[in-house]
């Protein structure tokens, strides 16, 4: 099993983790991190993890944070792609560099 290093929340604190290196599923890529910050949601998490999986739940989020577990933290970075996912459209080749936020990527590197 290959193994990466990540930023994770580990019983209300944050740890580098050696955690398996995620499979890409339908429509999503892994892509390798060049940049990675810790931001003010994150620190929030950290703080309010309960109580956040409590709103998430309650609101119908199908995918709240399970706290029994690390949770990956840094969710705004820079990246390449590294490789694709089945039914993926490939518009981004591998290789590409980009950011993402709460969004999707905002700059590819040789792209306009």
């Amino acid at each position: 099993m290959d193994l990466m290093r990540a930023v994770v929340m580990r019983d209300r604190k944050l740890m580098v983790a050696e955690v398996p290196v995620p499979e890409p599923g339908p429509g999503e890529v892994l892509v390798r991190t060049l940049a990675c910050g810790i931001c003010g949601s994150d620190l929030h998490a950290l703080k309010h993890a309960e109580r956040m999986v409590e709103v998430a739940r309650r609101t119908g989020n199908p995918r709240p944070m399970d706290l029994a577990r690390d949770v990956v933290m840094g969710h705004e970075f820079c990246a390449e792609i590294v490789e694709h996912g089945p039914e993926t459209t490939r518009a981004l080749t591998v290789g590409s560099v980009g950011g993402y936020g709460h969004q999707f990527v905002t700059h590819v590197e040789g792209r306009k």
